[in-house]
C-alpha cells in the first residue's frame, strides 16, 4: 500500500482512496485480494525485484512459478515440459536419479541425456519430483548433523559458486586425482570436503531460535536473518509478500522466535480479515439506510 497524495491511498494498481477512513479502505481491499488468492499462494509471479537466482538458459514460456519450500521452482519451458530449478544450488533437478518417483516410468519412455532427465510431462509430476528431492535432502543433512563424521556433509548443500570456490583450493595433486575416469567433475577432495563440513555445521545453528535442520546454507542464511529481524520466518520460506510485511510492520503478527507455518498464518488472516471487514461491512449497510 502506498501513498498516492493528500489523505489518499492505494493499495497495488487497485482503486484509490481519498478522504476519511481511506488507508483503512485500501489496507481492507489489500487484505481482500490477498485472502482469496491464499489457496495459490505457492505461485509466484518472477519480477526483477524479487532477487531470485535463474539460470541464463531459462526460456519458459510464461512468468509464472510454483515455489516449493523456498527455494525450488517449477516452471514449464517453451516445449511444454515442466522442470525444477533448484536456486540455493543453482541447478535443475531430474528423474535421473534410481530413487525418483518417475524414474520408472521416464526412463521407458526418454532417453537418460541432458536435457530430457530435467524435463517433465505433467505438473504434478515435476511437484512430485521437487517433494522427493526436498525430503532426500532433509535426510541427508540430519543424517550428517547425527553423525560423526564431518566429511560426510552434502556437498549439494552448497551452492555451486562455493563448490567453484572449493576447487579453487585444490593441490596440483588433487587436481590430477580429479581427472580420474570413475569421478564425476563435482569431486571434492576429502581433505576440502572436510573443511566446508566444519565451517557449515557452525552456521547452521539458529541463533535465535536454536532450529538446526535447512535443506542448504542458504537456507539457513535465510532463516536466520527473518528469525533475528522479524522473529517470523515466511510463509513461503522465501520472502515476505507486501501484505504479509505490512502485518509484520503494523505488529498484527507478533514476535516469536518459532516459525509459524503456512496454515496458522491463514487463520491468522482470517481472522484478521473478518475482525476488521466485519465492522466496515455494518458501517456500509447503516450507510445505505
Amino acid at each position: 500500500m502506498r501513498k498516492v497524495g493528500d489523505n489518499c491511498y492505494q493499495w497495488g494498481n487497485q482503486k484509490v482512496y481519498c478522504g476519511k477512513d481511506a488507508k483503512r479502505k485500501a489496507i481492507l481491499q489489500g487484505i481482500a485480494i490477498e485472502k482469496t488468492g491464499w489457496r495459490e499462494a505457492e505461485q509466484i509471479k518472477i519480477t526483477g525485484n524479487q532477487g531470485l537466482l535463474l539460470p541464463s538458459i531459462f526460456n519458459e514460456k510464461n512468468p509464472t512459478f510454483m515455489l516449493h519450500e523456498g527455494y525450488l521452482l517449477i516452471s514449464q519451458d517453451k516445449e511444454d515440459k515442466w522442470r525444477v530449478w533448484d536456486m540455493d544450488g543453482a541447478t535443475f533437478k531430474g528423474w535421473n536419479r534410481s530413487g525418483s518417483p518417475n524414474y520408472s516410468s521416464y526412463k521407458e519412455k526418454y532417453k537418460m541425456t541432458n536435457p530430457r532427465y530435467y524435463q517433465f510431462d505433467s505438473l504434478e509430476d515435476a511437484i512430485a519430483e521437487a517433494e522427493y528431492s526436498h525430503d532426500w535432502r532433509i535426510e541427508q543433512v540430519k543424517a550428517w548433523l547425527e553423525g560423526d563424521r564431518i566429511e560426510d556433509y552434502p556437498m549439494a548443500m552448497l551452492p555451486s559458486t562455493m563448490r567453484k570456490t572449493l576447487k579453487l583450493r585444490m593441490t596440483n595433486q588433487e587436481k590430477r586425482d580429479a581427472r580420474h575416469p570413475n569421478r564425476s567433475e563435482n569431486w571434492i577432495p576429502l581433505r576440502l570436503r572436510r573443511d566446508a563440513g566444519a565451517e557449515a555445521k557452525g552456521k547452521m545453528i539458529c541463533p535465535t531460535c536454536r532450529e538446526t535442520l535447512f535443506p542448504s546454507v542458504e537456507a539457513a542464511k535465510r532463516h536466520h536473518f527473518y528469525c533475528e529481524k522479524y522473529g517470523y520466518q515466511p510463509p513461503n520460506k522465501r520472502y515476505f509478500t507486501p501484505m504479509e510485511m505490512m502485518m509484520v510492520q503494523q505488529g498484527l503478527l507478533k514476535k516469536d522466535a518459532e516459525t509459524i507455518s503456512s496454515s496458522h498464518s491463514i487463520l491468522v488472516l482470517g481472522a484478521l480479515s473478518m475482525f476488521i471487514l466485519i465492522p466496515y461491512f455494518l458501517d456500509s449497510r447503516a450507510n445505505k439506510v
